[in-house]
């Protein structure tokens, strides 16, 4: 089995591979929507977010889910895949809607042999997703960890850290007005928004559906690896925080109005710090960075933050950048 694997060694940079397609199914964005981004837009097709946006749409977070299915039919099962560390870049460009039919392209934009570890490497990749009408609806950069054929038989090189925050960054203080108008909005407000359990039935029902790689699987298969265990999927860790998000929002709409929120652009900087095992609970919070009114749309803004889980240790396990609309006063 071991030779019919691709390895760190098959993977040239400046090629480019088609894969897919997918076609996109109501009740698939629906059931995501349902667990994860219960957002009227992504529900109800009648909901006024959904009619500013032209009807019901699926999640960014779904979609960039289908996105990892087809990769790992693609290549990754076929692989000597060992997980990604991160994400430097994903953007939304375009919305993703029933009877969709999604194409991909990975284009193998550069690697490096490990300095610590002569067993593996970190390939850089670049994944575009189109739909039939060949309109781009998500552009992502990322590194995979996959095994040498023969360690240490490539020199090592450093590869480019993402961007990591200051272990600082991590401790939940406090100050500012989180819930305001975008020009009420201080950067340093910090939201608590909640926290998500991960359990190994649903870590392993996310992994079947979208990222099916044995350590998201099985136990045992975790044990044998870096890992230590049965792992969440990184896009799970980020649909928990989706979640989270959401509920917390929900939860204080209930009790009076709030500023209007818009769609995210995407994210950067995207970092998986540890390993999330079955029985880890992760407590999800967002750092503001900047909040501003935007010149192009009136009557709104843009909010940056940093948003990151700690699990039950107080550990850092998750962080990433990304920006919202927000309303700003009239």
């Amino acid at each position: 089995m071991q030779g019919d694997l691709r390895h760190f060694e098959d993977f040239i940079p400046g090629t480019s591979e088609a894969y897919g397609p997918i076609t996109v199914t109501e009740a698939g964005m629906l059931a995501f929507a349902r667990d994860f981004d219960p957002q009227p837009m992504h529900l109800d097709g009648a909901s006024e977010q959904a009619v500013r946006v032209g009807g019901l749409i699926a999640s960014g977070w779904y979609t960039a889910a289908l996105n990892m299915r087809m990769m790992i039919d693609h290549f990754i099962l076929k692989s000597a895949g060992m997980g990604s560390p991160g994400v430097s870049s994903l953007k939304w460009s375009a919305p993703v809607r029933a009877g969709d039919t999604l194409s991909g392209r990975m284009t193998i934009l550069d690697r490096r042999a490990s300095t610590t570890k002569p067993d593996r490497g970190f390939v850089n990749f670049r994944f575009e997703l189109d739909n039939q009408d060949g309109v781009r609806v998500l552009e992502q950069i990322n590194l995979i960890m996959i095994g040498l054929s023969e360690p240490g038989s490539i020199a090592p090189e450093p590869v480019p850290n993402l961007t990591r925050p200051p272990v600082e960054d991590f401790v939940p203080t406090t100050n500012g007005d989180p819930f305001g108008f975008v020009e009420e909005i201080e950067p340093g407000a910090l939201r608590r928004f909640g926290a998500h359990h991960f359990s190994a039935d649903e870590i392993i029902r996310f992994a079947r559906s979208f990222d099916a790689q044995p350590f998201h699987l099985s136990e045992a298969a975790g044990k044998a690896t870096h890992f230590g265990g049965l792992a969440a999927s990184g896009w799970h860790t980020a649909a928990g925080w989706m979640r989270t998000v959401i509920d917390f929002w929900q939860a204080h709409e209930a009790r009076g109005p709030l500023p209007r929120r818009g769609p995210g652009f995407g994210f950067t900087d995207l970092v998986w710090i540890k390993p999330v095992l079955a029985g880890d609970t992760l407590t999800y919070y967002a750092r503001v960075l900047d909040a501003r009114r935007s010149a192009s749309k009136p009557g709104w803004g843009i909010v940056t933050q940093r948003n990151y889980a700690l699990n039950q240790h107080g550990q850092p396990v998750f962080a990433f950048t990304g920006a919202v609309l927000w309303e700003a006063r009239t």
